[in-house]
């Protein structure tokens, strides 16, 4: 087909970029080999497993950490080279099953997850998963398959909090005895809370090592940028074969977008992927603006595209509530006089419900809408004292744009008028 008109054509359009998918954030797309800032979370989790080599069974382990800080990649690393020393090295049969439980709710699922891998690994071929049979039942099939593989089983259960209240497969697996079968189980978990609200024989036998990964500082994100950026831009490479970001020589990016990405990330949560997501919509800004290196001022507009993105979203779905206590905050910083406290925001909030007709609800549950808006870093919380006698009391202010919360919450009609005097 011939196309006309003004429509972009594809095909041209290389530019800075050597390998794309290296800065896609997600670890399905590209797989890092190597995590120098994990060294003391890797060697913990070695450990862990290093009984295997020496004739004995893998220790249980909860892996910690928030989202993006590389505790899924670190596991997977780890198992991989163990599974490489099985295969080549080691007179050991080892299988590692991977499941993932985000979204799985009930123990059902992640057994039927891993009576699947289970028999694809026994019969080396894909087969469907199993439905139909009880929890119990499909524990009792994941026992035959496991018993007739042998040897070393390592069982990783990502987003283990995804299985929420029905524990019965933490119950079971650390406890499994299947003749000829050693078991360990790797849990790995956003909460840190998790360990503590499991039933105790379930924690004593689940969490026997734990190993937490710490949000990343500016100085980590800014290498595993760097690291990233060599392999994803052409003209890009370390100086003296030195891979951090002091040794990076760049022809198509800035000597300052790095530092601005891992900066703003590393202010905010320390998360990698979010690090990430940010230098690789920077570079398809320079890539779209036509530039031939990527710049600080790239990295600033990707920054603003991204909150546009995921917070503007979030901002526009919350409820009507949320949305005045929201407005309070607004009206503070206009003023001049954020961060305010939670009684003054409350005057404001009785005076908007009244204005458009909403409940006006009591100060601790208006209190309880102003946290949940921190807990979604649309806003931010500081906890002050008053003076001397006079106790605590909590501080707000906006962690967003203003104009990106006029913009957002001006959408919903009821609340226009209020945003319109903001403006």
């Amino acid at each position: 087909m011939y196309w006309v008109g003004t429509m972009e054509p594809f095909g041209a359009e290389q530019g800075i970029y050597e390998d794309v998918d290296v800065l896609d954030p997600e670890p399905d797309t590209y797989k890092p080999t190597e995590l120098p800032e994990r060294e003391d979370e890797l060697s913990r989790i070695h450990s862990a497993l290093r009984p295997i080599t020496l004739g004995g069974s893998p220790r249980n382990i909860l892996v910690y950490g928030p989202t993006g800080q590389g505790k899924t990649v670190g596991v997977n690393l780890k198992t991989e080279q163990l599974q490489e020393w099985a295969d080549t090295e080691g007179d050991v049969t080892l299988t590692v099953l991977r499941v993932s439980c985000k979204g799985a709710g009930k123990s059902w699922n992640v057994l039927a997850d891993l009576v699947k891998q289970a028999r694809e690994a026994r019969y080396d071929k894909t087969v469907e998963k199993p439905r139909g049979p009880t929890k119990v039942e499909l524990f009792e099939m994941l026992s035959d398959d496991l018993r007739a593989i042998g040897g070393m089983v390592i069982i990783v259960l990502d987003e283990i909090d995804g299985i929420q209240e029905d524990n019965y497969v933490l119950y079971e697996l650390p406890r499994a005895s299947i003749d000829g079968v050693s078991i360990g189980v790797i849990g790995i978990t956003n909460d840190y809370q998790f360990h503590e609200n499991l039933d105790a024989d379930i924690r004593s036998s689940l969490g026997s090592r734990e190993v937490v990964f710490s949000p990343y500082n500016a100085n980590q994100l800014r290498d595993i940028l760097a690291r990233r950026a060599c392999r994803a831009l052409r003209d890009t490479n370390f100086e003296d074969g030195i891979r951090d970001s002091e040794h990076l020589r760049s022809d198509v990016i800035s000597d300052d977008a790095i530092p601005l990405c891992a900066a703003l990330a590393g202010q905010d949560t320390g998360d990698a992927r979010q690090a990430i997501h940010l230098l690789s919509t920077a570079c398809d800004l320079a890539l779209d603006n036509g530039s031939d290196t990527v710049e600080e001022s790239h990295v600033r507009e990707a920054r603003e595209e991204i909150q546009e993105e995921t917070i503007g979203k979030g901002i526009r779905g919350e409820t009507t509530q949320r949305k005045i206590a929201l407005l309070t905050v607004l009206e503070a910083e206009r003023a001049g006089d954020a961060p305010e406290g939670t009684t003054e925001l409350y005057r404001r909030y009785k005076r908007f419900t009244k204005q458009i007709g909403a409940d006006t609800y009591q100060q601790g549950t208006f209190r309880e809408k102003l946290n949940d808006l921190v807990h979604g870093n649309i806003l931010e919380g500081d906890r002050r004292g008053r003076g001397r006698g006079r106790g605590m009391t909590n501080m707000y202010s906006l962690s967003v744009d203003p104009d990106l919360v006029i913009d957002k919450v001006g959408d919903d009609d009821r609340l226009s008028k209020i945003t319109t005097r903001l403006e």
